[in-house]
């Protein structure tokens, strides 16, 4: 009897393991979410003067990255996790963005930053020429600039 109860133990355990893989495996197909055909346009990076904005799309969305030289030693810097809004073609930020000042030694390691804040809110969209609009709602830091596509060197296109 004890030999049927450890049998029936193991068979139960190895039927957990079993669905427990099966769902995590399910779940994470659900989190992995291909890009949209039409946010391709968005991926990449994007120059305007002392600003360079690149544009990643990871599993479920895009990381925005911000980076505003304001000297030889001091950048602005401004993150977003957005998602591709269908109906008006642009990246609309999740309400947690950050924006952070940082200093940097002279041979480049950060000297200090500041955590400026965590609650910002941002809309990407591209204007009729092509260029890439920052619309930032939180402090209006992108009036007025226009940014244009960095072309891809060919050792950044995966083979």
């Amino acid at each position: 009897m004890k030999m049927i109860k450890k049998c029936i133990a193991i068979l139960l355990i190895a039927a957990m393991c079993i669905t427990g893989a099966a769902l995590a495996e399910s779940l994470e197909e659900v989190y992995e979410m291909p890009m949209p055909q039409a946010a391709a346009v968005y991926e990449g990076k994007w120059q305007c003067d002392r600003a360079t904005v690149s544009m990643d799309w990871e599993e479920e969305g895009f990381k925005v990255l911000i980076i505003w030289g304001n000297g030889a030693s001091e950048t602005t810097e401004w993150e977003y996790s957005c998602y591709y809004h269908e109906n008006d073609r642009t990246l609309v930020s999740m309400p947690f963005g950050l924006r952070t000042e940082v200093v940097y030694n002279d041979d480049g390691s950060t000297a200090s930053f500041n955590q400026v804040y965590e609650d910002g809110d941002a809309v990407f969209s591209l204007d009729a020429d092509g260029s890439l609009i920052w619309k930032d709602l939180k402090d209006n830091a992108g009036e007025g600039l226009r940014f244009a596509k960095i072309p891809r060197e060919p050792a950044d296109i995966p083979a």
